[in-house]
């Protein structure tokens, strides 16, 4: 294994743990929703004449839920998974408390119970497994580096900037030609893609049609992409990219 390969593995890592965090953050929404169902299950209790105590712990379950949606917004990792879960089993538990005080719950409250048990379930399995996928973590500087390099890639013009592609197709990419590492970002969005120089190619008409831009296909992972124009700093970028990173033709 050659170490341009080991470190594109390296990055693939970075990326997918940046994908995992993104998720992790917007699955607080999730967190929010099960605060403001307790939040009714409360009021349903009040309705009921339920004791004081009932409240508290619905209180403490909605604040529990709202307290684990923050965190993972705020600091985005594969605990928020498990932070889930614990909640989760919290809710169930406590649902499930009256048949052990003689007050057994209501039909609803035993199904919503036996679905958040799943899902509690399902949230410790998922870290298990996190755990064994992201066991040498990407360091909070190493996520940093790469979500600047993100954001310098989106901004980045092929015009002034050698390295740079501009690659207006769908999606619309923006390139970074970084030797034999080549980062794809999409200019919506969040999609990364990590390459190598026999992973993608680029192809352009031969007749110049005046304008300065001419039609070019892209494909990476012998995946094609919809006919573009490509001006022509980005093909000069390329060209001069390739000729020192040339496409092995296979026998």
């Amino acid at each position: 294994m050659s170490d341009d390969f080991a470190m594109r593995l390296q990055l693939q890592k970075v990326l997918a743990y940046r994908e995992l965090c993104r998720g992790v953050r917007r699955s607080g929404r999730e967190n929010v929703f099960f605060a403001l169902l307790m939040m009714f299950f409360a009021y349903l209790a009040i309705e009921n004449g339920a004791p004081l105590v009932t409240l508290i712990l619905y209180g403490i379950l909605a604040f529990g839920e709202m307290f684990v949606g923050l965190f993972k917004w705020l600091f985005p990792s594969a605990e928020g998974v498990l932070l889930d879960g614990f909640v989760l089993l919290v809710f169930v538990g406590y649902n499930l408390l009256g048949f052990l005080v003689g007050r057994p719950p209501p039909g609803w409250a035993i199904l919503l119970s036996l679905f958040m048990l799943s899902s509690a379930l399902g949230r410790f399995k998922a870290y298990g497994q996190l755990r064994r996928m992201f066991a040498d973590r990407p360091s909070a500087e190493h996520m940093a580096w790469f979500d600047d390099l993100v954001a310098e890639i989106k901004s980045s013009d092929s015009e002034s900037d050698e390295l740079a592609l501009d690659l207006p197709t769908k999606p619309h990419w923006k390139g970074k030609l970084l030797g034999t590492t080549i980062f794809f970002v999409a200019n919506r969005g969040h999609t990364v893609l990590i390459a190598g120089p026999q992973d993608f190619e680029l192809l352009r008409e031969k007749v110049d049609r005046g304008t300065g831009r001419r039609k070019a296909l892209f494909t990476i992972y012998d995946v094609p992409h919809p006919e573009f124009e490509i001006t022509d700093a980005t093909w000069a970028n390329y060209q001069k990219w390739r000729a020192a990173h040339p496409l092995t033709v296979e026998a």
